[in-house]
């Protein structure tokens, strides 16, 4: 059970899918270390554009009023953890969790989940995020452990996301991101990526990328945003693609330095 902080109260609560009021809501999950919130602004005008399109006023937190969110750190009672901002058409709510193990490579494991429609494209992150919960479990029940992501592809058999994480890869100099119509999210980590990592970007509708040079799985409760992917595999376990990790060094580090910059303290 972790801690939560609604409309300014401290309460008991889960953060999680499933314990959300009824109705309509968005959410974002923030890294929290150190004291530091990670690229606050960016979740928050993902946010809030999800708010705008159905009509949701934001509140203190939603708004990015930094003396609100000190005091709900405070209740909070925090310097390390997952920060997950549910908003609804009258609540607000800031949870923290821990941390999960933060591997530096990933191995991909394609799902048999398929990405489900988006509610409008771009697709909001909102709840309940039933269709990436299932993607979850159907990761779990293959017994994949913290270093393995699953990839969901949409109803056309391409690549869409994974089941917590954007993907990209690099394939013949060129940063290449599934395309919005595959329902994938407006990554923050992603959209971060795109900005900072000197590199022409295409939207593809693509199947499995095998002549890719490099691959990263972009999260943004990563240590930096996003980790490298040493190997992809099908459904059944079968090798689809594989690479050297260090080859995503570069963008990597780029990554990680515009974060730092996009950082606020409330130690």
């Amino acid at each position: 059970m972790s801690r939560v902080c609604r409309n300014g109260v401290l309460a008991e609560g889960d953060a999680m899918p499933g314990s959300f009021p009824a109705g309509a809501a968005f959410f974002e999950t923030i890294a929290l270390r150190a004291g530091t919130v990670e690229c606050l602004d960016d979740h928050l005008a993902r946010l809030r554009a999800g708010m705008a399109r159905a009509g949701f006023a934001p509140g203190p937190l939603a708004a990015g009023d930094l003396p609100a969110w000190r005091a709900a750190l405070r209740l909070l009672g925090g310097q390390e953890g997952v920060l997950r901002l549910v908003v609804g058409s009258d609540f607000e709510e800031l949870g923290l969790r821990a941390l999960l193990p933060s591997p530096e490579v990933f191995r991909l494991r394609s799902l048999r989940t398929v990405r489900d429609a988006a509610e409008w494209l771009p697709r909001p992150k909102s709840a309940p995020w039933a269709n990436s919960m299932a993607a979850s479990v159907e990761l779990r029940s293959l017994g994949a452990g913290a270093g393995v992501e699953g990839v969901q592809f949409d109803a056309r058999g391409f690549v869409s996301e994974g089941s917590r994480s954007s993907l990209a890869w690099v394939e013949g100099g060129v940063l290449h991101v599934p395309a919005e119509t595959t329902a994938r999210l407006p990554g923050t980590a992603l959209g971060q990526l795109i900005r900072c990592a000197g590199l022409p970007t295409r939207e593809v509708a693509s199947t499995v990328p095998v002549r890719a040079e490099a691959m990263l799985v972009l999260r943004s409760t990563l240590p930096g945003g996003a980790s490298a992917v040493s190997h992809w595999d099908d459904v059944d376990g079968r090798p689809l693609w594989s690479g050297d990790p260090a080859v995503a060094r570069p963008l990597l580090g780029a990554l990680a330095g515009w974060r730092v910059q996009r950082c606020i303290s409330f130690a």
